[in-house]
């Protein structure tokens, strides 16, 4: 395809232009430069196709990326859970436990960033991404 977005014509193989092939045998000087001079004109055509084509891909991997990643929203004063390998990466064992807390949300600094406190008021260092966090009940 990137040949034919370049040249206007797919690529032939050199191994196959020596065998006798449907295409090699059928091959005519003057058919073939009509047929090339067409697909000059249409090679605008290709390229918005291929556009397209890769505009969609994007679109799809886009949602699909954010299938993953839905921001979970917390108010001021909820109670959740930590993820530890957020906290804690090197504390992370095979029987450790996934989350640690109860915490309160201290500030919501925008949808899905938390800044969170103890029982005892005293604030968590660094916020939290609404991903490593899990409502308690």
């Amino acid at each position: 395809m990137p040949f034919k977005l370049a040249y206007g014509t797919e690529a032939m193989l050199p191994i196959k232009v020596g065998s006798p092939s449907h295409r090699a045998i059928n091959f005519e000087e003057v058919a073939n430069e009509e047929g090339l001079r067409t697909n000059l004109e249409l090679i605008k055509e290709v390229r918005d196709q291929a556009i397209a084509r890769m505009e969609r891909y994007k679109e799809k991997t886009k949602q699909h990326c954010s299938k993953k990643s839905w921001v979970k929203n917390f108010q001021v004063r909820d109670l959740v859970l930590r993820d530890t390998e957020a906290s804690d990466p090197t504390n992370t064992e095979k029987l450790m436990p996934r989350w640690e807390g109860p915490y309160k949300i201290k500030q919501v600094l925008r949808p899905g960033t938390y800044k969170l406190m103890n029982f005892d008021e005293s604030e968590i260092p660094n916020t939290w991404h609404g991903l490593r966090l899990r409502k308690f009940y």
